[in-house]
């Protein structure tokens, strides 16, 4: 029996992912490397920009400005004020839940903290935020989970947790966590269903309406 739910935010709790890819792609392109707002998603979606920079440097020999993180913070938070939303029906949703959840995300917490305050969504996750810079390693590593599930007593066993990336359901799965993956917010949901379910989700849905069924469903397996 679940205990607690664990959600990704990118992608599952905010629409943000394509307005990071976008300042991504812009960055990219001021320092020499062309590449579409799909394409860096591809690559590069889940992943902490930490993660980004170290890839890019490796793979393209060069040394992106040392400010460059500042930049990408400062220009998102822009966007987020401009264009962040909340993903379709996640009010609903996250209302109805009976157990306790929390969020465990790839971005720095002050980052989540804007995206709630700006969807309306702080109300229902508190101070309940686990981000990479409480633990050592980010996702795919499972350490983000565990201390999410360290935090609110329970074994990573008895935590359900919502993922829309690779990086994310592989790193709740390593934590011991049962995985529902969500497309909704995908660019291609046919496809990333089939990685999210290669990687060990249970099963993947793309309205957050669903979830409730969805979380029946594997608690019937």
């Amino acid at each position: 029996m679940f205990k607690h739910i664990i959600f990704d935010c990118d992608g599952v709790l905010v629409d943000s992912e394509p307005l990071s890819m976008e300042v991504d792609r812009d960055i990219l392109a001021e320092n020499g490397i062309a590449m579409t707002v799909a394409e860096v998603g591809a690559q590069f979606i889940g992943l902490t920009f930490e993660a980004f920079i170290d890839r890019i440097e490796s793979d393209y020999r060069i040394k992106l400005p040392p400010d460059v993180s500042a930049d990408k913070n400062r220009r998102l938070l822009a966007l987020y004020e401009k264009k962040l939303a909340a993903a379709p029906g996640i009010h609903a949703t996250l209302a109805g839940m009976k157990l306790p959840m929390s969020v465990a995300s790839n971005s720095p917490r002050h980052r989540v903290e804007a995206a709630f305050r700006i969807a309306g969504l702080t109300r229902y996750f508190g101070d309940r935020i686990i981000t990479f810079e409480d633990v050592a390693r980010a996702k795919p590593a499972p350490d983000v989970y565990l201390e999410a599930a360290r935090r609110a007593k329970v074994p990573a066993k008895a935590c359900l947790a919502i993922e829309d990336s690779k990086a994310g359901v592989a790193s709740a799965v390593a934590a011991g966590c049962t995985v529902i993956g969500f497309t909704g917010l995908a660019h291609d949901g046919a496809a990333s269903a089939e990685a999210l379910s290669r990687l060990g989700a249970k099963t993947v849905v793309d309205r957050h309406a669903d979830l409730p069924a969805a979380i029946a469903a594997v608690l019937s397996l």
